[in-house]
């Protein structure tokens, strides 16, 4: 404020009517949003960071150091199974399922051991097994979803005088882990599955000469009657 402007807001400060409550006013105003966007700035830096998807992502997708962000968020907000790992600590890990912007990354949406343990019923994450299964008939993997419970079957031929082959289920209770490769290829025939150790090793050895597929049990398996 140039000094010419001192003498008269003094003056005017001094000087009872209707211009000093003018300006008495305007600086209470002035005062109370700035202190108003201090106590903000100061909230939101006590607010706890946490990772946090910066685009929408396809399944399968391996995360860069550029898709994960840290934001400050309400800790009602947060889910508890939060990841607390620093952007690029992440870089390198596979997404189960599409993911939004924004969306606060946790342990369910990346692939690991935990993932795979909570998936493999009565399975410990030493004796669950997350194995890669190449489909005979692709068509499916699009009416997967992660999570899902399958069996994992191929077809025997029961004789020359048969009709159509039967099937065999090789492995049971399997469930969706993801279903696009890590490179995010839409195309891709392969499903990647959580299983017991065993069962992992039966659909393992199958895979090498035997054409696979997978049916849907479980919930999914059976709509709901209305």
């Amino acid at each position: 404020m140039p000094t010419s402007r001192l003498p008269r807001l003094v003056y005017t400060l001094r000087t009872p009517g209707h211009r000093r409550g003018v300006v008495v006013r305007r600086a209470i105003a002035v005062a109370l949003l700035i202190a108003a966007l201090v106590s903000a700035l100061s909230a939101a830096k006590e607010l706890p960071r946490v990772p946090v998807f910066s685009r929408d992502l396809p399944a399968g997708a391996e995360l860069a150091l550029a898709d994960v962000d840290l934001a400050r968020l309400p800790a009602s907000s947060i889910p508890d199974s939060a990841l607390t790992a620093k952007p690029e600590e992440l870089s390198g890990r596979v997404i189960t399922a599409a993911a939004n912007k924004g969306e606060v990354i946790t342990d369910a949406r990346l692939l690991g051991e935990d993932l795979v343990s909570s998936l493999v019923s009565g399975a410990g994450a030493e004796s669950g097994r997350m194995i890669p299964v190449k489909l005979a008939e692709p068509d499916i993997i699009p009416h997967l979803h992660h999570g899902d419970t399958v069996d994992v079957v191929t077809a025997v031929e029961a004789g020359a005088a048969a009709a159509t082959p039967t099937a065999r289920v090789i492995a049971s209770g399997g469930r969706v882990v993801s279903t696009s490769s890590p490179e995010g290829e839409a195309s891709s025939s392969t499903v990647l599955l959580a299983l017991p150790q065993d069962h992992a090793n039966d659909v393992a050895a199958a895979s090498l000469s035997q054409p696979l597929t997978v049916v849907i049990v479980g919930d999914r398996a059976h709509p709901q009657q209305h």
